[in-house]
């Protein structure tokens, strides 16, 4: 069985990766977990602080007991530290086969950078595959 991990920031911009693992789950029979990690230092230099409406946490789980699915379940950890490391020991602790990531919003060449070798030192790191999930609004511009 596959065992995916759904890695997640406490940007509100990574909520929608959590409506991504319950469309997953209800499609493919796997252990999906979603792991929300709080790296102060990323935080910080995002300037993502305050998006949220209430703890990210809550919501979170707010809304994986809304809609759980009957094929899968959907396993929540939270935890606070760098991400890269969370997220890389996670992955060998629970032999996680596939990651899925959201590409971050923001784009620029420093920023992009980083995301790709934030990816590559994941990737040397655990044996699992690495998928990149960009969101796409059916509202964008024409």
């Amino acid at each position: 069985m596959n065992n995916v991990l759904i890695a997640v920031d406490t940007s509100e911009s990574s909520f929608w990766l959590a409506y991504y693992a319950i469309g997953l789950s209800k499609r493919i029979y796997m252990n999906v977990s979603i792991l929300m990690v709080d790296d102060e230092e990323f935080r910080g230099s995002t300037g993502s602080d305050g998006e949220w409406i209430g703890l990210p946490e809550k919501r979170l789980e707010s809304l994986l007991a809304e809609d759980h699915s009957e094929r899968s379940h959907i396993n929540f950890y939270s935890t606070k530290g760098s991400f890269e490391d969370e997220v890389t020991q996670f992955i060998i602790e629970n032999k996680i086969t596939t990651l899925f990531i959201g590409q971050p919003e923001t784009s620029g060449n420093r920023q992009d950078t980083k995301f790709i070798e934030l990816l590559e030192r994941i990737g040397n790191k655990t044996d699992c595959h690495i998928e990149v999930v960009q969101k796409v609004s059916a509202y964008d511009q024409r």
